[in-house]
């Protein structure tokens, strides 16, 4: 792509908004006047541009990306989406460990989409925030990745298999360890459901906690200094959730099934 594409498309916020709009397929002049909230007066010099660049055609009154406009728009979402993830919450991204998400998914990190930081409450550090455990139980199903312990897991997961729940676990090794060692009865309750899979992985990982179900995320990243801070990131964005579940699998994938 040339200089003056890039200048075209991104150095104005109503042509980019008027392409990702005609991302939905063919508008009026009306309904992008509507939706964008601008005048004709703000609009048409824009469209302009679009059209002498090759972006946008004209039928009538209506407008339509061209095959080339497409491609752009299509390869834009990704870049803008992830920009708004990080713009939106800098200062809890800059002092993550990114390095356990493998870079296939890393480079989609846009999809996590209206992400909820939840910072610790010292009064309250060992409890699961409300909006997880509100949510948790309603669940169709549960994946869950763990690489740092949490007193409530081994309840929670049988807990959740107890009511029906399909739950598939994947721990590393130590947590495992801890498991088995000091809440062997949990456990033992855990693998007896026929609705519940154990997996246990040796991967080395910046990743602390991962939960993926139907509707939502939950995600604990360890912070630069590999601590890990009880900061919590949710979810419920659709894509999110998607992109959540394909973590997970790359996980489960690298693990040795147990149950």
């Amino acid at each position: 792509m040339n200089n003056s594409l890039i200048d075209i498309i991104f150095n104005s916020e109503k042509r980019k908004n008027v392409l990702l709009l005609l991302m939905e397929g063919e508008k009026s002049r009306d309904e992008i006047k509507t939706s964008l909230n601008v005048t004709s007066t703000a609009l048409i010099p824009q469209i302009k541009k679009l059209k002498e660049n090759g972006l946008v055609i004209q039928n009538g009154d209506h407008y339509i990306l061209t095959n080339m406009g497409k491609v752009l728009v299509a390869n834009m979402l990704p870049l803008l989406n992830a920009v708004e993830v990080f713009e939106e919450n800098s200062h809890y991204w800059r002092n993550r460990d990114l390095s356990g998400i493998p870079e296939n998914i890393l480079k989609r990190l846009g999809e996590l989409g209206n992400c909820v930081i939840i910072e610790p409450d010292l009064n309250y550090l060992f409890e699961f925030p409300k909006e997880f455990t509100e949510n948790i139980h309603k669940a169709s199903y549960v994946m869950a990745f763990n690489a740092y312990f949490h007193p409530e897991y081994p309840a929670l997961y049988s807990s959740l298999a107890e009511k029906g729940i399909p739950v598939s676990l994947v721990t590393t090794n130590s947590v495992h360890e801890r498991m088995e060692n000091d809440y062997n009865e949990e456990m033992m309750k855990f693998t007896g459901y026929d609705n519940t899979e154990f997996f246990v992985s040796d991967e080395t990982t910046g990743l602390a906690t991962l939960v993926s179900t139907d509707r939502f995320l939950f995600l604990c990243l360890f912070n630069k200094q590999e601590q890990y801070d009880h900061t919590i990131l949710m979810s419920f964005d659709s894509n999110a959730l998607q992109w959540s579940k394909e973590l997970f699998f790359y996980f489960k994938e690298r693990a040795e099934k147990l149950v």
